[in-house]
């Protein structure tokens, strides 16, 4: 029996989880067609976007997709969108089998190559060889592969290099080169690897398997199938599920671990079949035939086999086909009917001589021959070009070493200047440091200061008003010189209180800005206009020393309100962000006059947001109010 391991090409991988996100994507795009006012430009930006969602999870989709753009554009016209069009149109065909329709689309795009980039181009020659493989002409297909090859490593396009050398052993597998199948393996391998392209990692890892399972080293084509297997699961790449499904089964049962064969076929058949695959199914069904053939099961194995068969002969899959025809030559000679089992022989003998015949392989051979031949030759044309290159060099050196003089003198003219801006964005720095160094301390001190009205001043108020009390208390006729005495005590002690909170704010120390702004704004609705806070995200605090700066641009800003704006209402929303604080004041005022910009109150209030490291903007006009907008980093 002929090994049927199935090696895939790049087109072939279909992740699950994103799938629905594609399909999604494409349906929204056909919608964007329906709007009448749809021109050319944007079709040709849904055709880029539907390029980089294309795979064969959602080929049905963008089969009506590329319908509706067929509908309304011109393809006489030669432009990108024509080129795209044919692009997409190619390699969807190539999704459903189509790979004579498809052959046709690809040499559509070719002849208006110009319009597209090289990456687009290679992804046309990869999908023109890929035709030809499944249509057994390797030799067309090693041709087109080699092309890309040429275009990728011309360009140094290395994201595409893998890709192309594991078609490239694709094709040399189906010609049972196992040899050079091996060597492009192990070349895709590597540059996967080193490009960190998983994609192209698990299709090396997988074909490298195959390669030892037909090279009769067992062992070691398990181990790497099982090591693709886990890969493929990881990614949820349902279709090389399958496929590693199939290849593990094969390996079984050319073993003869026909039981676990089995299992292993009607895995892959299953996963091949929910995800509508053609030529994944047609596989299954065949290698499925054959292990219910070899467990004694006749009746169902012929069916299946011969269904396989005949999915193929549609697909038009002349290797599988061939294969086909050998597998179904040994069922009738294991059930002794000769004469069925030699016709299917013959056929097979016929068509494995017309796919990897002596001509054929010759012509294959001397197709990869010319490949490098024409690497070396550029690689020569490269050296000599970079010969002249460099002759042409030493004729210019006389006339760079005049411009380098020239060069020099502005070098060190550049330098001067950016040692002098440098030196003022230090001055300014240190400046900055220098006002900050001050704050901080003007702060400490304000906090030690009022802490000491409190504490001591607060305190032997409060004990002199409580004696004098007890006195007045004991008192049948209390002298009115006392009442005013008492009275006097109440209002410095006030006074007191009032001087402490305002160096140092309690609620500020204790609870924080929003608590230490709504005291302000609650005294401040006694002054018969209205002032609410707005808060987001502001339920953990910030740096002290920047909440201090902040409550004390509030102050300076609602002094501003109350001496010029006229204004009834006050709105202050603080939000803290990631990365910065906003603080938006605003007021129905009548604006801020040009007098009033110049005023001390909002110089203060800049000097305090500079300190942050912040900036802001004032928004004022004529009876339409006051806006001052802050952003501080925290």
């Amino acid at each position: 029996m002929l090994f049927l391991f199935f090696g895939i090409f790049q087109f072939c991988f279909a992740q699950q989880s994103p799938i629905l996100d594609k399909k999604d994507s494409l349906k929204i795009l056909q919608k964007k067609l329906n709007k009448k006012e749809v021109n050319e430009k944007k079709i040709l930006n849904y055709l880029q976007i539907a390029k980089t969602i294309q795979s064969i999870g959602e080929k049905e989709e963008m089969k009506t997709f590329l319908e509706k753009i067929k509908s309304k554009i011109d393809l006489e016209k030669n432009n990108r969108v024509s080129f795209m069009y044919h692009l997409l149109e190619s390699r969807n065909l190539l999704y459903h089998h189509n790979y004579s329709e498809s052959i046709i689309e690809c040499g559509n795009a070719l002849k208006i190559k110009n319009f597209g980039t090289e990456e687009e181009v290679i992804y046309v020659l990869s999908s023109l060889g890929t035709c030809y493989y499944f249509k057994s002409e390797y030799e067309d297909a090693l041709k087109n592969h080699f092309k890309a090859l040429e275009i990728c490593e011309s360009m140094e396009l290395n994201n595409c290099r893998a890709g192309i050398l594991n078609n490239i052993s694709v094709v040399y597998s189906a010609t049972l080169d196992w040899q050079k199948a091996k060597d492009y393996t192990e070349r895709a391998l590597k540059n996967a690897e080193l490009n960190a392209n998983d994609f192209e990692k698990s299709r090396a890892i997988g074909n490298m398997a195959i390669v030892y399972a037909e090279k009769g080293e067992f062992k070691k084509s398990e181990e790497w199938f099982l090591k693709d297997l886990e890969f493929d699961i990881l990614k949820g790449d349902s279709l090389s599920i399958a496929r590693n499904y199939n290849n593990l089964g094969k390996l079984n049962d050319v073993q003869n671990q026909n039981l676990k064969a089995l299992d292993y076929y009607r895995k892959g058949l299953q996963i091949a079949e929910l995800q509508n695959d053609a030529a994944s199914v047609a596989l299954g069904y065949q290698n499925l035939g054959w292990i219910q053939h070899k467990l004694g099961r006749n009746t169902i194995g012929l069916i299946n086999i011969q269904k396989g068969m005949q999915m193929t002969k549609d697909l038009g899959n002349r290797d599988k086909l061939r294969d086909a025809y050998l597998n179904i030559s040994e069922f009738y000679y294991a059930l002794d009917q000769p004469k069925k089992a030699l016709n299917y022989f013959a056929s097979y003998h016929d068509l494995n001589d017309s796919l990897i015949g002596e001509n054929h392989l010759k012509a294959i051979s001397e197709l990869e021959i010319k490949y490098e031949t024409e690497k070396k030759e550029n690689e020569i044309l490269k050296l000599s070009e970079e010969q002249l290159k460099s002759e042409v060099t030493i004729t210019n050196q006389d006339r760079k070493l005049r411009q380098l003089s020239f060069s020099l003198v502005a070098l060190s003219i550049i330098t001067l200047l950016t040692f002098f801006l440098f030196k003022q964005r230090l001055q300014n720095k240190r400046q900055n440091e220098l006002l900050l160094t001050i704050s901080e301390t003007q702060t400490a001190e304000r906090k030690r200061i009022s802490q000491d009205l409190h504490d001591s001043i607060g305190g032997s108020l409060a004990l002199t008003k409580n004696n004098l009390q007890n006195v007045i208390g004991k008192l049948k006729e209390v002298p009115s010189e006392m009442d005013e005495a008492l009275l006097a005590l109440n209002q410095t002690s006030d006074q007191v209180r009032q001087i402490s909170h305002n160096l140092m704010p309690g609620e500020l120390v204790r609870f924080g800005l929003v608590p230490a702004i709504n005291t302000l704004l609650e005294q401040l609705n006694k002054e018969e206009i209205h002032a609410q806070l707005y808060t987001t995200q502001m339920e953990d605090r910030i740096e002290p020393l920047k909440e201090i700066q902040l409550y004390r641009i509030v102050q300076e800003a609602i002094q501003n309100v109350l001496k010029h704006a006229k204004a009834k209402n006050l709105y202050i929303h603080l939000n803290k962000h990631k990365q910065h604080l906003s603080m938006l004041i605003e007021d129905d005022g009548i604006g801020v006059l040009s007098s009033s910009k110049e005023g001390q109150g909002l110089k203060n209030i800049e000097q305090r947001i500079k300190m942050l490291n912040g900036n802001f903007t004032l928004d004022s006009s004529k009876n339409k109010g006051t806006t001052l907008n802050i952003q501080i980093p925290i």
